[in-house]
């Protein structure tokens, strides 16, 4: 609120001279001005919708705006055009927090009633938008959703915890698309995550690939990657007590300067030299084949296969095909037991960030392995 407006609505209001309203005109423009460079340091979602995309996801640094932005113009856009929004999590848990979507936010729209009731957000007593769970999505394949046009995934990439990836779980979004967009071309998708890891399911799905250099953003086949660098965010947060405390820290350069916490290069590196096919195996619908280096001792997990050889190792009952083995034990493959042996001497190698954390899941799928 600026100055003149604090004035107005105090009582006893007197009137003012030529020189007060000057001093408050000052005042009031210092007060917009800061206000806003504090704006201009947040994420800006305008720059993204000059691309039109249905998919659009944003990697951003932590409280750097995504969730707010995206909260802003779902608003604005309703209170314009009466376009409503669904809001996505991915369990009923995460959803509690839905009572207080509008609560960072209403101050801004003065003269409108914001409120939640159930799984729907409402805006001066009307339905604004609907909050779903991803999980339960398909139980709503019947219910209709003709007036949104904007759908916001919040936190789509899982960190190391509790919660774990929907099996098949980007189908489960696609049929939650159709469900809401039912052959609608407007109907736009924002994924929101901090920089966990570019080994997520979604990434996998569709083959995505962060922008690198002075380029933020990529946009091809109607999907938008966009890596949020915000310089003035980055400086003011480093400036804090807590952020020059973690400043160069893994979690500093993950939650101030936006770098993939989990993912580091470790072990990632291309085939080379002559390289013999071992076996393929698969995981989460994914096949990898097994590749060995006799000259460097080398064992290499790729996405390359030798396609005459059938695919002989699965992990999961999802995964399980005719002529595959479902191995539940690793001392039970002599093959995969080998894998096992030489990632404990630290030879092997992966093509890929993704499939070096496809494979460390694997590897966690047997506890008795240390």
């Amino acid at each position: 609120m600026t100055a003149t407006k604090r004035l107005q609505e105090a009582p006893n209001v007197r009137i003012l001279s030529r020189a007060e309203q000057m001093q408050l005109m000052k005042q009031d423009i210092k007060e917009e001005i800061k206000e806003e460079k504090r704006e201009a340091m947040f994420w800006d979602i305008n720059p993204s919708l000059t691309y039109n995309a249905l998919f659009n996801f944003i990697i951003g640094n932590r409280g750097g705006g995504k969730t707010y932005g995206t909260k802003q113009y779902v608003i604005k856009r309703y209170l314009k055009t009466g376009e409503q929004f669904v809001y996505v999590r991915r369990y009923k848990d995460e959803t509690k927090d839905t009572k207080t979507y509008f609560a960072d936010i209403a101050n801004k729209f003065p003269g409108h009633e914001f409120t939640v009731k159930g799984n729907e957000f409402r805006i001066d007593g009307k339905v604004a938008g609907y909050a779903i769970t991803l999980s339960t999505s398909k139980l709503k394949k019947s219910v209709a959703y003709p007036n949104v046009s904007t759908i916001i995934f919040d936190e789509f990439i899982i960190d190391k915890g509790f919660y774990r990836y929907l099996p098949n779980e980007v189908e489960y979004f696609l049929d939650l698309y159709e469900t809401i967009a039912r052959m609608r071309d407007n109907v736009r998708v924002y994924f929101l995550s901090n920089a966990v890891t570019v080994a997520n399911p979604y990434f996998i799905y569709f083959k995505l690939k962060v922008p690198t250099g002075s380029k933020n953003i990529i946009c091809k086949n109607d999907i938008l990657i966009e890596m949020v660098n915000k310089t003035e965010y980055i400086e003011a947060k480093k400036k804090t007590r807590f952020g020059r405390m973690i400043d160069g820290t893994a979690y500093g350069k993950y939650s101030i300067e936006n770098e993939f916490l989990r993912d580091n290069d470790t072990f990632v590196e291309k085939k080379t030299g002559e390289c013999y096919f071992k076996f393929s195996f698969k995981f989460k619908s994914q096949v990898y084949g097994v590749w060995f280096n006799f000259d460097l001792g080398n064992v290499y997990i790729s996405n390359d296969v030798d396609k005459t050889q059938p695919v002989r190792y699965v992990f999961t009952k999802q995964d399980h095909e005719p002529n595959t083995l479902l191995i539940t034990s690793i001392n039970r493959s002599q093959a995969f037991k080998f894998v096992m042996e030489n990632f404990k001497m630290g030879n092997v190698r992966f093509e890929s960030m993704e499939i070096k954390s496809a494979f460390l899941d694997l590897v966690m799928l047997f506890s008795h392995f240390k």
